[in-house]
């Protein structure tokens, strides 16, 4: 993430690994980026990761040397685009870094415009976290 910043390449957690940071109770297996480059530069991030020492797994995904998989993404399906969203992400704690988290309607709307098979589950949980966060907020 530093050498994203570095770069002046800018990016935001999405998918669940952004659900589960903003207390979706699920587990997910990798860390989805998405990365504001077009999609034909979608060596830049890879490389740059390479140069930390991370190993490349496929075309847009790494594992670091810590084991952790980053899938890095250049189109979310269901959402506005990077710049729109990105005004809408949230400042998160994660590894010790702040990062632009996408929102968990946003993520939502994602999950359902894609609707795979796992994505109706995860729609499930966000929308349980969604109204707990609610409920809390109804109660302050």
């Amino acid at each position: 993430m530093g050498a994203f910043r570095t770069e002046k390449i800018r990016f935001q957690l999405v998918g669940m690994s952004a659900a589960v940071l903003q207390g979706v109770p699920v587990v997910t297996h990798d860390v989805d980026l998405w990365i504001d480059l077009p999609p034909r530069q979608y060596m830049t991030p890879v490389n740059l990761a390479l140069r930390q020492g991370a190993r490349m797994i496929r075309n847009t995904v790494v594992e670091l040397c810590d084991g952790m998989l980053v899938n890095f993404i250049y189109q979310v399906n269901g959402v506005g685009s990077f710049a729109t969203e990105f005004r809408k992400a949230r400042l998160l704690k994660f590894h010790g870094c702040d990062v632009p988290v996408m929102p968990l309607h946003s993520i939502r709307q994602s999950k359902a415009a894609i609707m795979r098979d796992k994505d109706a589950l995860h729609i499930h949980y966000i929308d349980q976290t969604l109204r707990l966060a609610q409920a809390k907020d109804k109660r302050k």
